[in-house]
């Protein structure tokens, strides 16, 4: 029986696989690694927006939908009113009424600009008081501590005369 297992051995086909070492291993790795390191190094990361930004963006977004909406609104009731007047009329409102959309538009931007300068105005007033205050308050910080010093001194003086009776 064992003849046969054996033999049964050496008739197989044995598959031969190339014998890597781990130095070889490593190797490769860090080849590859190199090259990933470098593609990232290549494409800087972008910087997350900040939050200020995230809703300006979204409110433009909002102004621009509701612009849209408007106009298509506008669009329709002027289709229906100008099927009977003759297209010089037709041109002639709508010319008007794309003038009073972008003076629509400057005026909103306008706000919008005006907003954001108050808001960057009342942000400089509240951090120079809080200067301010913090100046304040090491002041004062520091007038107790040069006190409290002084108070000590003549503490210690009183101190040293008492002694200086007893002897």
């Amino acid at each position: 029986m064992t003849k046969e297992v054996l033999a049964n051995e050496i008739d197989q086909e044995v598959e031969v696989v190339p014998v890597i070492s781990n130095e070889e291993n490593e190797q490769q790795e860090t080849t590859i690694s190199e090259t990933e390191s470098t593609v990232e190094i290549s494409k800087p990361k972008p910087k997350r927006a900040p939050k200020k930004t995230a809703e300006k963006e979204t409110a433009t977004e909002e102004i621009a939908i509701e612009t849209k909406v408007e106009e298509t609104v506008s669009e329709t009731e002027t289709s229906e009113e100008n099927g009977d007047q003759p297209k010089s009329k037709k041109n002639k409102k709508m010319k008007d009424k794309e003038k009073e959309k972008k003076e629509k538009k400057k005026k909103v931007a306008a706000k919008k600009k005006e907003k954001a300068k108050d808001k960057k105005k009342e942000k400089a007033k509240k951090a120079k008081l809080k200067a301010k205050a913090k100046k304040k308050a090491k002041a004062k910080k520091a007038k107790e501590k040069a006190k409290a010093k002084k108070i000590a001194k003549n503490k210690a003086k009183r101190s040293k005369a008492k002694k200086n009776k007893k002897k």
